[in-house]
This record gives C-alpha cells, sequence and structure tokens, in this order.
C-alpha cells in the first residue's frame, strides 16, 4: 500500500527521536519510537526510513515495517483508517528542508509518547516504574477492556507538562488525534490536564453509532468507556469545535450523565446539575447511593459495557 509521502514525513518528524535527512544519500534516521532505543533514546539513532521503498528498518530492535505497518503501529489506527487519513489530508505544501518541516508539524501527543499497549514497548518498559504504573492503571479500571474505550494510550517520560501522565488521546471523525487529556497516576494534582494552545473536542465522537439514537454526554472520558454512544466533554460548558462535532449528529437526543452527587458530596457537582436542569437539559438520575461514577460500577461489577437503557430508565 503507497501512501503520500509527505503523509509519512509528517509521522516520522511527529513520533521519531531527533529526525534527520541525509541528503547524500536520501535517505531519513532517527532514534526509533518502537523500542525506544533500549537506554539509548536521544544518543543513538538506529531507525531509517527508506523513501524509496518506503520502508522502515531499526538496527537495534532488528524490526522493519511497510510505512502503513510503522504508522499503525505507533498510533494504534486500522489500515482503512490511515488510508482514509492519507486521502483526507492536505499535504500539498511541498516540505524540501529542515527548518519548514519542524515549522510545519505540529505534534499531536505530547513529546516523546510511548503507545502503552504496544507489546515491544511494553516488553522495553517491563521495569520502569511510570510504565507499569500506567499499564496496571489500564487493567485496575478495565480501560484496556472498556466497550467504548480509546483506541490505545500513551505516557512521555519526557514532555515538561504531561510527564509521566496517562495520556488519552481524543479522536476526530477521521480517527486523527486532534485533542488529548492527561491524568495523573500517584494522585498528585492537577488530575487532569488538556493540550495546551487547543479548542477542547469530545472524546469517543468517532465511536457513534448512528443506529442508537442518543449520545451521553459525560465529563471525563474514563466513564464514558463504559457506554456505547458515551462520549465525554471536559465539562459542561461547550467548545465551539464540541457544539460543530454534536452539529453533526442533529437527530440524537443528548442526555448529560454527571458523577453521583450523593456519594461525592460534591456541591460543584450539584451546582452543574442544577445550571443543566434550568436549561431544560436532560440528565441522568442516579438510582441509589452506592456508586459514585461508571467506572465504580464497571470495577464492582466486572463489566466492559453498562447497557444504556440503565441511564434512559433514570432521567430527570
Amino acid at each position: 500500500m503507497t501512501l503520500s509521502e509527505n503523509y509519512i514525513l509528517n509521522a516520522f518528524y511527529t513520533y521519531s527521536g531527533d529526525p534527520s535527512f541525509n541528503k547524500y544519500d536520501g535517505n531519513y534516521n532517527a532514534s526509533c519510537p518502537i523500542c525506544r532505543e533500549g537506554n539509548s533514546w536521544g544518543r543513538k539513532k538506529r531507525l531509517f526510513y527508506y523513501p524509496k521503498t518506503q520502508s522502515f528498518y531499526c538496527f537495534n530492535c532488528q524490526q522493519s515495517w511497510s510505512a502503513i505497518n510503522w504508522v499503525s503501529n505507533l498510533t494504534g489506527q486500522s489500515y482503512d483508517e490511515i488510508l482514509l487519513e492519507n486521502r483526507n489530508e492536505d499535504f500539498s505544501k511541498e516540505i524540501k528542508d529542515e527548518k519548514i518541516k519542524k515549522e510545519w508539524i505540529i505534534p499531536s501527543l505530547p513529546y516523546d509518547s510511548i503507545n502503552i499497549l504496544d507489546p515491544i514497548q511494553q516488553k522495553y518498559y517491563k521495569n520502569n516504574r511510570f510504565f507499569s504504573r500506567a499499564l496496571d492503571y489500564l487493567k485496575e479500571r478495565k480501560l484496556d477492556t472498556a466497550i467504548n474505550r480509546a483506541k490505545t494510550y500513551y505516557i512521555s517520560f519526557s514532555d515538561k507538562v504531561h510527564k509521566n501522565r496517562l495520556i488519552i488521546p481524543f479522536y476526530d471523525l477521521s480517527n486523527k488525534i486532534v485533542f488529548y487529556q492527561t491524568r495523573a497516576l500517584d494522585g498528585s494534582e492537577p488530575r487532569y490536564l488538556g493540550k495546551m494552545g487547543h479548542d477542547k473536542t469530545i472524546f469517543g465522537i468517532e465511536n457513534i453509532d448512528p443506529d442508537i439514537d442518543y449520545i451521553f454526554l459525560f465529563e471525563g472520558p474514563i466513564d464514558s468507556m463504559f457506554v456505547k454512544n458515551g462520549v465525554a466533554v471536559c465539562g459542561l460548558t461547550l467548545t465551539k469545535t464540541q457544539k460543530e462535532q454534536l452539529n453533526t449528529f442533529p437527530f440524537h437526543k443528548k442526555i448529560w450523565v454527571l458523577d453521583n452527587i450523593s456519594v461525592t458530596k460534591d456541591d460543584e457537582t450539584k451546582q452543574k446539575v442544577l445550571k443543566l436542569l434550568n436549561e431544560s437539559e436532560n440528565i441522568f438520575k442516579w438510582p441509589n447511593a452506592k456508586y459514585k461514577d461508571f467506572n465504580d460500577i464497571a470495577k464492582d461489577k466486572n463489566l466492559n459495557e453498562i447497557d444504556y437503557n440503565f441511564i434512559l430508565k433514570n432521567l430527570y
């Protein structure tokens, strides 16, 4: 399968470490984001991209990939999703030197992000306490098996803002990462941080089933992962981008699902509920005081999916 050369280079410069171009042989060289060069990340550059064959080879992990396999391995996207993204993206701008490349390419994820669910990276980082903590968190919260889970999750050991935090990617309807939220794994504050300098988007919008008449609006992505047509908006005030995303589903009834006030005893959440009621919004009403949120239900009952009819039967 042949991809646009600029599409491949965009991925190469986004995910690889210290990428460079060799003008003498026309090939590209970088630190491998798959094996992370063992303990030599940032010092060794043993990944090579060969444009003539659109292939990659790493002399450290001794793995070879076609371009589409390499992108799929890093992003968790399927072949069809990559081909659609390749077809829809505007890569008409010619890239002729390193300076232009660095100015043009805007990383979709925090610096040096590592795919937590990739088996090769799990092998390389099995003794890394931050990587292990993130993987354990996914399994404990059932985020690796939830019905509406993210395609994959990431962690960065070097990003200045999001270092050692769980990275949850937000996709658009073309399955391209356009936003992310990170969560602290050590109990520190702030628990959640979003991508700076970018309008918030909706988590899970790409998974909407048009045959289900409802969209369930959660505040956070973790709770939304356990309900079909569950999405997360990271607050109650929708951004312009989020409104545009929801407007693509004009015939779906929108229902808000917030944390259980009787458990959280949170005045802020109570005020959010009152605000939505005053605006005549549809809101899920918790039928009991046992659970704080939908992730609590999933963990306690060992569920990967919570039937959305549970929400429909309990509405204000």
